[in-house]
């Protein structure tokens, strides 16, 4: 499994595929919007990223591969 490539403070947008999109309703993470863009609060795990505004999550964040780099 490979770490995270994101660094906290850094701006990231969600791209999630169809498995991450069904977590992230699972996890009371649906009000990320597909194509919008996040900064990084935190990284979990060395995998999980956790974007501002969604801290409080009681299941964390979700795996990298959910989200890319922000041009």
């Amino acid at each position: 499994m490979n770490k995270c490539p994101f660094k906290v403070g850094e701006f990231v947008v969600y791209r999630p595929s169809a498995v991450g999109r069904d977590k992230s309703v699972m996890i009371d993470l649906a009000s990320l919007q597909p194509g919008a863009r996040y900064k990084v609060s935190r990284i979990d795990k060395d995998v999980y990223v956790v974007v501002e505004g969604h801290e409080g999550s009681p299941a964390g964040g979700l795996f990298w591969t959910e989200f890319e780099r922000a041009q």
